[in-house]
């Protein structure tokens, strides 16, 4: 697909992660799966082209205090349904995201935003928000086929990690993954952001934060997906014996998104 990444005015990182080849002979369809970041400067036109794509269902893996700052702005023309990140071990109203709470006390280093990185990919399948939101994507494509958008703040890292269950779970190859992973590098120049996220941080947090200590959690490298991949072992059996979908629901997923 030549015209995989989507430009939009006011969402970044936008694209179809359909189109890709199975091990089977098969092909995922174009046009029902969607990737991006945050949806909360859309305008009227980004609004117009997301009402065309008939989406029924956005998946917020944002979690809540991140959402309550920047609510999704949606056209008033459709109602998806809306599945989104939460926390089954306390409340998140009024609190910080964990990648927050670690710029605001533990980032000084590039060193110290790749090492968190690299953790977080390796906790988040066996997360068990994570794990109810993946498992509720799968559920709602299998009775569905409806197309989707999933998306986070950036569209990459919690994005990447339920995207690659979900190439995975349709039977695309593990190279492939990390393919459609790596996207995130042409679609998005991280350069740009670097020193207004960098000032934006120091103001929020109340100390310095240098753009090359956060360069690390703009990008990313497949080493990061692999974090997940490994914490995952084999995909199959994730899907079944942790996300809790059966051998039916697994049929009716390539049965609803694959040529």
């Amino acid at each position: 697909m030549d015209n995989r990444i989507k430009k939009f005015d006011g969402i970044y990182n936008f694209r179809d992660f359909g189109g890709y080849a199975t091990v089977d002979g098969r092909k995922i369809k174009a046009n029902k799966l969607y990737r991006s970041a945050h949806l909360n400067n859309t305008n009227e036109t980004d609004k117009e082209r997301l009402a065309a794509l008939d989406i029924g269902l956005i998946v917020d893996l944002r979690h809540a205090p991140e959402r309550e700052r920047q609510p999704t702005q949606w056209s008033d023309k459709q109602s998806p349904r809306r599945l989104s990140y939460s926390d089954p071990k306390d409340g998140e109203s009024g609190k910080i995201a964990p990648h927050e709470a670690f710029m605001k006390h533990d980032l000084h280093k590039p060193e110290d935003a790749r090492n968190y990185m690299l953790g977080s990919y390796g906790a988040r399948p066996h997360d068990e928000g994570f794990k109810r939101i993946f498992g509720d994507t799968l559920r709602h494509m299998a009775e569905t086929g409806d197309p989707i958008l999933v998306h986070c703040a950036a569209g990459k890292d919690r994005t990447g990690t339920l995207c690659a269950v979900i190439k995975g779970a349709l039977g695309v190859d593990e190279n492939t993954i990390y393919e459609d992973f790596m996207l995130t590098m042409t679609a998005v120049d991280i350069d740009q952001f670097l020193k207004p996220a960098a000032q934006m941080f120091t103001q929020r947090y109340g100390r310095s934060i240098d753009p090359e200590a956060i360069r690390p959690m703009f990008g990313v490298e497949e080493a990061y997906l692999q974090s997940s991949l490994a914490a995952i072992e084999d995909m199959e059996s994730y899907i079944s014996d942790h996300l809790g979908i059966t051998e039916k629901e697994k049929a009716a997923l390539k049965a609803a998104y694959l040529e």
